[in-house]
């Protein structure tokens, strides 16, 4: 799933809470042709806070989290995820008949195991079925995930290099920036220890 920036940012302005949180994540993550703005991806995760979107609230508290665009607050990081757990499991409930959709929601909740966030606790194996179901549903930043994380490093699975060479690519393929910066720092590792 790829978007056009100038369409999310023409639906978020007209309130569609889930283009707030793509076109966060896109100025956050560099996606969709973004250049990263941490400034532009605290303005639209605040923007759709404001309009209560639980994964707008979920990339705020990551934020904060993580001091991307603003003074690192663990503690306020802490207390945003709290508060936004509960309407994030309500709205992955919600968009069931959607699964598409509902990826982006169920990958904000991966997010929730693999860190640990707000008072959840830190469950890899949790987090890894929660990104693999959205990597199912072409969801992007979760196929990236599986490649330059999950699989290649055996995180709440078993290490597969195979796998992670083949999702990585995927990623590459799409154009994700940060996986084809991954893809060369792996590919020598692929080379030598997968057999063709």
């Amino acid at each position: 799933m790829i978007f056009n920036l100038e369409d999310l940012e023409m639906k978020a302005k007209n309130g569609d809470k889930l283009a707030c949180y793509i076109l966060g994540r896109s100025y956050d993550s560099q996606e969709n042709g973004a250049e990263q703005s941490f400034e532009k991806a605290m303005y639209w995760y605040g923007k759709g806070k404001e309009l209560g979107d639980p994964r707008c609230a979920y990339g705020v508290g990551a934020c904060y989290h993580f001091g991307d665009g603003v003074e690192q607050d663990k503690e306020k990081a802490k207390q945003i995820h709290m508060e936004a757990y509960k309407p994030l499991l309500e709205l992955i409930e919600e968009e069931e008949q959607e699964p598409r959709k509902q990826a982006f929601s169920k990958f904000c909740l991966g997010a929730y195991y693999y860190f640990g966030f707000g008072n959840i606790e830190r469950d890899e194996k949790k987090a890894f079925e929660l990104i693999h179901n959205c990597a199912m549903q072409g969801h992007l930043p979760a196929i990236y995930d599986l490649g330059a994380n999950f699989y290649y490093n055996g995180v709440g699975t078993e290490k597969n290099l195979k796998l992670s060479e083949h999702y990585l690519k995927i990623a590459v393929d799409a154009g994700l920036l940060r996986a084809k910066v991954k893809f060369e720092q792996y590919k020598n590792i692929y080379e030598n220890e997968i057999e063709k």
